[in-house]
């Protein structure tokens, strides 16, 4: 029998936004974070590892502050981190107090998210036929508005309509487009035969107990065998939800093993504890074979793209500006400990996100797809450490 690796995977630690970096005055961090990830954090944010931990530790402690608001019935409705490190929350006045006392910033009197995802798909249904001058439109939590994002020389009278909705507003986007981040770059992570590349995401169980990977739905398009960076068959793609959705399934082979932690590509690991929708503003990284480590943060769920060639819309991506290219798709996202998702796809204007460049890759965005939203649809226990 021959031994071979285990599936090494694609994915990341967090890392923060860009601009300046609000810590709280705790006197020291709460998680022991892997100390080499977090000396590579603070060096890419041009703070102190003890800020740069104290960052995360912060995030982390409002969101199980809203976790817990939450499981006990108080209603919210959308919650996104501001410029300052404020977790706020949309609520009714009644909440405001009990979300005050909970270190959470309240806002009132807004559409909220139900309202912003209803907004959304009506929409959708104004775009219509219309959907080719359009790359993508969704909520925007923190604006409290619908964003739609018109190809450049959009027809006027499709402008009129959307914008005539209220909450709505339109904005031109790249001359490309985007695309989906699958690259031909022969002998890579994931190399797909018969030749087209993506990056590895994260592996989990069934409920039979197969063990299985979560990626990109169109990295897996035709069922392709699967081949690591050294040429070794290590599964083969399964299921697919692209283009309505950008989910998909690999079947690890029998002799290989999904490990329950990321390749952050900088020689170290980080230990995936958990998956989660994890508030817009998080800060966040994913780790790619074209593009390594690279930061920002989430800056909307919901979002509806179409990518170049597809005539049908995909629904239900999350917006980071995190920077991806060409054969990052299917690599993963984390925030802490954290799974969040795999990279889908982002804009096809010929951006260099650069190698390792953390929050330094800026000015740019990419599409995700939720992890939790995969692992839901295919019955999948994701695997941790």
């Amino acid at each position: 029998m021959r031994i071979r690796g285990p599936v090494m995977l694609t994915l990341l630690s967090v890392c923060a936004g860009i601009g300046a970096l609000a810590v709280p005055a705790t006197a020291a961090p709460v998680t022991a974070y892997d100390q080499t990830m977090l000396e590579t954090l603070a060096a890419q944010l041009k703070v102190s590892p003890l800020q740069a931990a104290k960052k995360l530790d912060h995030e982390k402690n409002l969101i199980a502050s809203l976790e817990s608001i939450r499981t006990r019935g108080l209603h919210t409705d959308g919650a996104y981190f501001d410029e300052a490190g404020a977790l706020v929350v949309n609520a009714d006045a009644a909440s405001a107090k009990e979300l005050r006392s909970a270190g959470l910033t309240p806002r009132t009197g807004v559409r909220g998210e139900n309202a912003l995802n209803a907004l959304s798909a009506k929409v959708g249904t104004v775009i219509g036929k219309d959907v080719g001058q359009v790359q993508a439109w969704g909520p925007e939590l923190a604006a409290d508005q619908v964003v739609v994002t018109v190809q450049p020389g959009a027809d006027s009278a499709l402008v009129r309509r959307l914008t005539a909705l209220p909450g709505v507003s339109v904005q031109t986007g790249v001359a490309n487009g985007n695309t989906t981040h699958a690259d031909v770059i022969p002998g890579q992570i994931m190399d797909l035969v018969p030749g087209t590349n993506c990056s590895l995401g994260f592996p989990g169980t069934t409920s039979s107990g197969n063990n299985v990977m979560l990626t990109a739905g169109h990295c897996v398009e035709g069922n392709p065998d699967i081949l690591n960076r050294s040429g070794v068959h290590i599964g083969r793609g399964v299921a697919t939800q692209f283009p309505s959705a950008d989910m998909g399934l690999m079947d690890i082979d029998a002799e290989d093993t999904g490990r329950g932690y990321v390749d952050t590509r900088m020689g170290t690991t980080v230990r995936i504890t958990g998956s989660s929708k994890a508030p817009v503003g998080t800060t966040l990284c994913k780790a790619g074979n074209t593009t390594g480590w690279t930061c920002g943060k989430i800056t909307a769920y919901n979002q509806t793209v179409r990518y170049s060639g597809e005539s049908v819309a995909t629904t239900g991506l999350a917006k980071s500006t995190v920077c991806t290219e060409g054969g990052d798709s299917g690599g993963a996202y984390i925030a802490g400990n954290t799974a969040q998702g795999m990279t889908s796809g982002g804009p096809a204007d010929g951006h260099d996100c650069g190698w390792n460049q953390g929050a330094n890759a800026t000015g740019s965005y990419s599409y995700y797809q939720p992890v939790v939203d995969a692992a839901n649809k295919y019955g999948v226990t994701l695997t941790r450490s």
